[in-house]
């Protein structure tokens, strides 16, 4: 961290699919806190209207280098034209609903269990870490081992971190604990497997930006 509080990470490069990612960076907490929420809205989020309107207004200041590309892939979407606001929602469904075969399951679970099923050990582990940060779990709607929800979980973590000097050290071991033990043992795999599965500039640069974020050495 910088003096004036940044994090700035070492040089380091992270190869996706023929693109080089310059992951030498600078970005305050707050920034990074931020991206991770952002992110975990656009995997729990369908992409209707309203919705996209809003990942608009939350992306039109100036953002910091990791989320560039998501942004110029918002920017570009024809709000006027309700046939690629449809491709969108289906591509949504298509890569992260149903109901064919998911080509990027959005559950840990379905990534590092056995049988490559829903609600296994990573879940009721994942599930450990949030009631360790204090919060409530509701058993009903998103699974906590949801990519959009992990997401979320970590944009939790560095929020508490900030916010509570005597508990930030608490804090930061639960979210280093918790990328090693679950972010890196899936996340990548599962943003290789999107990039893969959609021509969508938008889902391309949300899999692209969300191996950025994760892999960011501020986390």
């Amino acid at each position: 961290m910088d003096s004036q509080g940044h994090i700035v990470s070492a040089p380091a490069q992270i190869t996706f699919e023929d693109t080089t990612i310059n992951t030498n960076a600078m970005m305050t907490d707050d920034e990074l806190t931020g991206a991770c929420g952002l992110l975990g809205s656009m995997y729990l989020c369908k992409p209707d209207k309203e919705t996209l309107d809003n990942w608009k207004v939350l992306l039109s200041e100036d953002v910091p280098d990791i989320l560039i590309d998501l942004k110029a892939a918002v920017d570009k979407i024809n709000m006027a034209s309700d046939s690629e606001l449809e491709d969108l929602l289906w591509e949504y469904t298509r890569l992260f609903i149903g109901p064919y075969k998911l080509p990027c399951p959005p559950w840990e679970s379905v990534y590092t269990s056995p049988k490559k099923l829903m609600m296994q050990e990573a879940y009721d582990e994942v599930r450990g870490y949030c009631i360790k940060a204090g919060l409530t779990i509701n058993d009903d709607g998103i699974m906590v081992d949801h990519i959009g929800a992990e997401l979320n979980f970590l944009s939790v973590l560095l929020q508490k971190a900030n916010s509570d000097p005597e508990k930030e050290r608490y804090h930061r071991d639960l979210l280093k604990g918790f990328i090693d033990e679950h972010i890196m043992k899936w996340v990548p795999q599962f943003a290789r497997d999107m990039e893969e599965a959609t021509e969508s500039p938008l889902y391309k640069a949300l899999a692209k930006t969300t191996l950025k974020c994760t892999s960011f050495p501020g986390l």
